[in-house]
């Protein structure tokens, strides 16, 4: 099967640059949504101009991936703004809307919870179990040593059972 250009480098980039995002931004989601906007303004752009002039995929959408971090903080600040001028106008947001299956109900929890979690603690959390990177390529990733990584996932664990109330691990230690 011959794949074309876009899918070949999307298998080669993906990894790299949702870790990259996740690193950049405190929320996975937001992580997600901006690696999101970046693949599609790249396919966009190699339709319409080709991607002959593109020397290395992988740099050039950082490039862009980068462009998007920033654009998130400043949207957050955006938000931030109106969130401040609503409370001064005395307005009550409105509630999210709560029907959801149990086990949503528990994931949410708990991504509520880690995102309370010291920042560095928080990005290892999220990259061990959202996205199942194992220990070393973490460590790697975020510059520290496997045990550095191990330590924060038990730290994130036990403070997530305390404040929880509930098992919140996998049973055991962390696996390289």
């Amino acid at each position: 099967m011959n794949k074309s250009y876009f899918e070949q480098v999307y298998e080669k980039t993906y990894r790299s640059l949702i870790r990259y995002a996740i690193v950049h931004l405190d929320d996975p989601t937001d992580a997600e949504d901006a690696l999101q906007n970046v693949y599609v303004d790249f396919y966009r752009r190699v339709e319409r101009y080709g991607h002959f002039d593109i020397l290395s995929p992988e740099a050039f959408l950082i490039r862009m991936l980068k462009h998007e971090i920033i654009e998130n903080y400043k949207e957050r600040e955006r938000r931030r703004l109106r969130f401040v001028d609503e409370i001064r106008e005395d307005r009550i947001p409105a509630e999210p809307f709560e029907d959801v299956v149990m086990d949503r109900a528990l994931a949410e929890e708990i991504f509520r919870n880690a995102k309370a979690l010291p920042k560095e603690m928080y990005r290892t959390f999220v990259l061990y179990y959202g996205y199942e990177i194992s220990v070393s390529e973490i460590a790697a990733e975020l510059g520290v040593s496997k045990e550095a990584v191990k330590s924060r996932l038990l730290r994130a664990r036990n403070t997530l059972k305390q404040r929880m109330g509930t098992a919140c691990s996998n049973g055991g230690a962390a696996h390289e």
